[in-house]
């Protein structure tokens, strides 16, 4: 075939494009389209669950399944390492820890391993030999790794490698995954980092279980990275202080796409080991107190999506008032919350205003193919 190439052209980008329009790269591309095509007589089967908690009822809750990922939120001393201490106990002995943490990995994947990316050797040691404790050895299925002194890419490319070449791998822990990052606001690491979370599950039939810490000033998780972990997550599980008592850690699920785990609460005894407390109770809710308001980046994308669409099958064309006034009463928010809520749904691109804004005749129209999940 004969180009005519004119005088002055930049002969890589002529290459560049060659190769976009070349058969083996969209034959790449149609191979993974086959590959993600869904196969309606493929029987249906639940992802193995690999960590749950015995509920005070007997009930069991999940937390994570093979192929997913959970997250931990918490503010900083909130004693979120130590609840990740009673995770890989349970998962490296596979028996229930403290009559509550139950640990299920497959025969060909019992291998954990924890990676943390913030706090010195010293501390990372302090771990191993917390799980020690717990299960009374040293375990020989499980690793544990101080990334500290890398750079946020080094870091990523270690855990990468890792992942992909060690065998009967079945749990993993990321604890510190804001250091993955250079940026926690960055949109497109944010993207990037939840991509590999959700690629290295799927491709390695693993759990994995990442720790984020929330902001100082709310209780969501911070930043970009934040809400896309929280978008794309399993399950969430937020570890505050106990109010009545700061000796205390609660473990809440504040989204779980499964049954539900049992709100419970521990402390850590005088050998430094963390303790499930049996008869701890909620305690009842506070009149007269500062309420709770959720944000909508604390939101999944799912319920935003089920929300506008009952809206909008409602009211065809509704104005900014009648939209916050359902948004109102379906989170029960303010009307200053209710606010943000529509400036989020616009700049997401969710929806888009029709007409001048300030005419009284503008609308909004819904945007349902803007959702990406």
């Amino acid at each position: 075939m004969e180009l005519n190439i004119p005088a002055g052209t930049d002969l890589n980008d002529v290459a560049k494009a060659l190769e976009v329009a070349s058969p083996a790269k969209q034959s790449r591309f149609l191979e993974m389209a086959r590959q993600a095509k869904i196969d309606p007589k493929k029987p249906l089967t639940l992802p193995p669950v690999v960590l749950s908690v015995i509920g005070s009822d007997g009930k069991e809750g999940i937390i994570g399944s093979l192929g997913d990922f959970t997250l931990v939120i918490g503010k900083a001393k909130a004693k979120k390492t130590f609840l990740i201490s009673l995770f890989l106990a349970c998962m490296v002995v596979m028996r229930l820890i403290q009559d509550r943490f139950k640990g299920n990995l497959p025969s060909n994947k019992r291998r954990a391993i924890f990676f943390d990316t913030e706090q010195s050797e010293y501390y990372v040691q302090k771990v191993f030999h917390r799980v020690c404790k717990m299960v009374g050895m040293i375990p020989k299925n499980f690793d544990a790794y101080c990334l500290r002194k890398y750079t946020p890419e080094e870091r990523l490319n270690i855990i990468k490698d890792t992942i992909y070449n060690t065998p009967d791998l079945g749990f993993v822990v990321i604890d510190g995954i804001r250091d993955l990052v250079t940026s926690i606001n960055d949109e497109e690491q944010a993207t990037k980092i939840a991509s590999c979370i959700l690629k290295w599950t799927s491709e390695r039939d693993i759990h994995i279980m990442t720790v984020l810490h929330q902001n100082k000033g709310d209780l969501n998780a911070r930043g970009h990275l934040g809400t896309e972990m929280v978008n794309k997550a399993q399950t969430v599980l937020t570890v505050t202080r106990d109010p009545n008592n700061s000796k205390n850690s609660i473990v809440e699920a504040e989204i779980c796409k499964d049954r539900e785990p049992e709100t419970f609460a521990f402390f850590v005894d005088e050998d430094g080991l963390p303790q499930v407390i049996t008869d701890w109770k909620p305690s009842p809710p506070q009149t007269g107190g500062r309420k709770r308001t959720p944000s909508p980046d604390s939101i999944t994308d799912k319920i935003h999506f089920d929300t506008l669409s009952e809206i909008f099958r409602d009211l065809p064309k509704p104005t900014g008032t009648q939209i916050k006034d359902c948004l109102n009463i379906k989170f029960n928010i303010g009307t200053n919350m209710s606010g943000q809520y529509l400036t989020y749904y616009q700049k997401e691109g969710w929806i888009t205003k029709e007409g001048k804004s300030t005419s009284p005749k503008s609308y909004f129209i819904f945007v349902p193919e803007a959702f990406t999940d």
